[in-house]
């Protein structure tokens, strides 16, 4: 079978996830990061639309609300004296060219950037993170900051989506590695002749169910009650089904 007829019979039939105990660990790695690519779509999606309207509801407050400025030796200048706020897409933006805000103002408002006299503050769910501008290499003007947002949204797009696979990938792994232990309870539980080996690779497919149910669940942006547990209950069910398939080892006469 290719790997779109195991995908779909790895849905349904525990049968033939048995048989994949006999493939090679390279098709199970390929297919448990192609399970990975699947689950980190909706997600890469949601992220990436929601950066690519921040960062354009960031420009237009920028354009609009805010002065001419020059970040030059590692300060704000313009020629306003007084900080502004605006909000853009659920942010809080402030420019503060008067050190009137510090780091935890700005982290106080939960989802804010501060553009302040000093540095820049990207605060998220109160979570905030600093750059001083002493770290630029060279002066920056208003029009930089908007040139710039504009140039790198397409590669911030790629590299947040790369991110979340690469996360996805990671997580998977670590999933059908441990659901692969309790394979090893199960299978002496059940007499079964089976290697960590083949546990594995039986794992790797046991949880397609459970993958493509959540996958549909973010997709429409669905909360399901305790997730974490329903995803380990159908991935145990399913692979202590695959281990009954397969014939126990005989007793010794």
């Amino acid at each position: 079978m290719n790997v779109f007829q195991l995908f779909i019979k790895s849905t349904y039939s525990p049968r033939d996830i048995a048989k994949t105990r006999f493939q090679g660990i390279g098709k199970a790695i390929l297919y448990v990061f192609l399970l990975s690519v699947l689950f980190a779509i909706p997600t890469a999606y949601y992220v990436s639309s929601g950066t690519v309207k921040s960062m354009n509801a960031f420009k237009t407050v920028l354009n609009k609300d805010f002065p001419d400025f020059t970040i030059s030796n590692g300060k704000l200048q313009t020629d306003t004296k007084k900080a502004t706020e605006s909000q853009a897409n659920g942010f809080v933006i402030v420019f503060d060219p008067t050190d009137a805000y510090g780091t935890k103002q700005i982290e106080a408002k939960q989802n804010a950037i501060g553009i302040l006299q000093n540095k820049f503050v990207l605060a998220i769910d109160g979570q905030a993170q600093e750059m001083p501008y002493s770290m630029m290499p060279s002066e920056l003007k208003k029009k930089d900051v908007i040139t710039g947002l504009n140039q790198n949204k397409t590669m911030i797009v790629v590299v947040l989506s790369a991110l979340i696979f690469l996360v996805t990938a990671a997580g998977k792994c670590i999933e059908v590695s441990f659901l692969a232990l309790i394979g090893v309870i199960i299978k002496n539980s059940q007499r079964k002749q089976l290697s960590y080996h083949q546990l594995w690779k039986l794992s790797a497919y046991s949880i397609t169910l459970s993958t493509v149910f959540f996958t549909i669940m973010r997709a429409l942006e669905a909360t399901v009650p305790s997730e974490f547990l329903l995803n380990w209950f159908v991935n145990f069910v399913i692979l202590f089904l695959v281990l009954k398939e397969i014939p126990s080892k005989k007793a010794a006469v």
